[in-house]
């Protein structure tokens, strides 16, 4: 009884390991960010509905000092960061937060 339990975790374990990478490209799924549309899809500029989700989940909760040293561990690409600089500058406009956007942002050229 004990080894078929073992066995079955141990499947379980497998299929969410395989449901979670991503062969296409050959990495880790990312979760989905609100208003992107999906793979490919555009952010427009001037979409005021999506200026008013948060750009990532849990961002509202951070404060800001925590929003800066997240996001110099977060690894986030050029257009997740110009999200969270638009939401930035709509929601709060904390100068030290966009700060750190934009020094991230340099990095992209």
């Amino acid at each position: 009884m004990r080894a078929l339990k073992v066995l079955i975790g141990a499947a379980a374990g497998a299929a969410i390991v395989l449901a979670l990478r991503d062969y296409r490209q050959g990495g880790w799924l990312r979760p989905a960010l609100p208003g992107t549309g999906g793979e490919g899809g555009l952010l427009l500029e001037d979409d005021e509905e999506d200026l008013l989700e948060e750009p990532v989940l849990g961002y509202d909760g951070m404060d800001r000092d925590t929003l800066v040293d997240w996001l110099d561990d977060a690894d986030l690409d050029e257009r997740t960061l110009l999200r969270i600089r638009r939401y930035e500058e709509n929601a709060d406009n904390r100068e030290p937060v966009l700060d750190k956007i934009d020094d991230l942002l340099a990095a992209f050229g």
